[in-house]
């Protein structure tokens, strides 16, 4: 199938979080035969006019929200939620951070109205080794979050005569990876520039979580505890709520997954850490007193609390930064969705950008899901 019109919406279901492209990418897309439509008002939030936009690329129109989504192919970084993407026509694109494995809902839709989608996070190397992704960018925006906390709820923090603070990593991915790599660079900033004692990162693995007697002790030395993990089954916790218990008082839960409760399916889907809420854009900071907290769904425990650092788009705290990096990830993909009929997409191309990009197909996702249930 071709994609001639592409509808570019406004993302407005996450508060704050800003993810319309710069003009940078439609100049790229001003080499191709299509039009795109952009929601009225599309680049206000970045600075940018609508005239910004066609200086690039003429043939821009900008639309109402129902008509941008009625286009051939709808691209956007955050996936919209399920009732804007009701208004897709039958048999359109998507090409979006969709999360099919903890979205069973968005799913379902697109099966329904036969969507050929795209999902940017499930766009994988030949080694499963996601290629779509900005993952120094999440790791720094949460780290430099809760660093922030930290400095600003421990007394000792400007003493030179403190103990050097711990960062335990759940996960030892990309994400993971940056998030070490972020440590190092706020504790040269704020602690080694400063002759103070800096910021200890380790990364425990399940051979410490599956350990009861070695995670105890783990947790209890330990001052920024760090989600930075990938569950092969999201209805399953790493750590329980009673195992959270075991943090100190003053410790920081640090959020980066972001997933969420979904109490559509059975098993519920349940976050990594037991009993912590999700943050927003808006709301990055999670008391222990917070009302939300009457929100978590019965049956999952929330007795053991923690200053949580949360935040559901993470890479939005520094929205033009992020946008232009996956806008440069972007353009390898370009020649495959607008250029080419993308029902010849084949995973054993010679192209690496076409292996990737139909791995991340949701026929990619059924014929996987498939194999894994026989």
């Amino acid at each position: 199938m071709f994609f001639k019109k592409l509808g570019f919406p406004i993302i407005n279901n996450f508060a704050g979080d800003i993810r319309e492209f710069t003009p940078g990418l439609f100049k790229i897309l001003s080499g191709f035969d299509v039009e795109p439509v952009l929601e009225n008002g599309y680049g206000s939030r970045l600075g940018f006019t609508h005239q910004d936009y066609l200086d690039v690329f003429p043939a821009i129109r900008f639309a109402d929200r129902e008509e941008v989504f009625h286009q051939d192919m709808l691209i956007v970084l955050k996936n919209p939620d399920l009732e804007d993407l009701e208004m897709l026509n039958d048999g359109s694109g998507l090409f979006s951070m969709i999360h099919y494995d903890t979205r069973p809902g968005c799913v379902e839709l697109i099966h329904r109205k036969h969507i050929k989608a795209f999902s940017m996070d499930s766009m994988v190397d030949d080694q499963g080794i996601r290629t779509f992704v900005d993952y120094f960018g999440t790791a720094f925006a949460g780290c430099e979050t809760a660093f922030d906390v930290l400095k600003q709820t421990r007394e000792d923090f400007a003493s030179k005569d403190r103990n050097p603070y711990v960062a335990t990593i759940i996960g030892a991915g990309g994400v993971a990876q940056g998030c070490v790599r972020s440590l190092e660079v706020l504790s040269d900033k704020e602690l080694f520039a400063n002759k103070l004692p800096g910021i200890i990162t380790q990364v425990i693995t399940r051979s410490i979580t599956t350990d009861e007697e070695n995670l105890k002790k783990v947790l209890n030395g330990t001052d920024i505890l760090i989600d930075a993990s990938k569950r092969p089954d999201p209805s399953k916790y790493i750590l329980t709520n009673k195992q959270l218990g075991y943090l100190p008082e003053n410790a920081i839960i640090l959020d980066i997954s972001a997933d969420h409760y979904d109490t559509s399916v059975t098993p519920i889907l349940v976050k990594a850490f037991e009993g912590i809420i999700k943050g927003t854009y808006d709301k990055r900071v999670i008391y222990t007193d917070d009302p939300e907290y009457a929100e978590v769904p019965a049956g999952v425990d929330t007795t053991n609390r923690r200053i949580t650092v949360s935040c559901d788009a993470w890479p939005s705290i520094h929205p033009h930064k992020s946008i232009v990096y996956y806008e440069g990830i972007m353009r390898n993909y370009m020649d495959l969705l607008l250029g080419r009929d993308t029902d010849t997409l084949d995973v054993n191309s010679n192209n690496f950008f076409e292996r990737s990009l139909y791995r991340g197909s949701i026929k990619h996702f059924d014929e996987k899901t498939a194999a894994e249930n026989k």
